[in-house]
């Protein structure tokens, strides 16, 4: 019986520190989020300060994928730097290519790659 005892608060334990671990993730998520963005499934967007419409690229895929391409044009800006683009459909592509929607007079920043 005291050994059940035991490894049932082992049991506990483990179970304690987890939920604690998750909680502490979810907090650090939700505050490093920006409350002024809108985030979707391949990154976010917000109004741009100025009304223009622009691009900023955050991730390279793993960059070695050869250059970025937006609409089939090398992207001439490096990473984390926004350049100014067309609002509508886009694509973006290295290695794979993902569609994007950028909204007229916001900053879309892409991020994800993934399925």
């Amino acid at each position: 019986m005291k050994k059940f005892l035991k490894y049932l608060l082992i049991v506990f334990i483990i179970l304690l520190v987890a939920i604690v671990a998750i909680v502490a993730l979810v907090i650090e998520n939700n505050l490093s989020r920006d409350p002024d963005a809108t985030y979707e499934l391949r990154g976010r967007y917000k109004s741009s300060p100025d009304g223009k419409t622009y691009l900023v690229i955050e991730d390279d895929n793993g960059g070695q994928c050869g250059p970025l391409l937006v609409d089939k044009k090398r992207w001439p800006h490096v990473l984390n730097s926004q350049g100014k683009i067309a609002p509508g459909e886009r694509n973006i592509e290295c290695g794979t290519r993902m569609g994007i929607t950028v909204k007229e007079g916001t900053t879309y920043y892409f991020n994800y790659w993934g399925p």
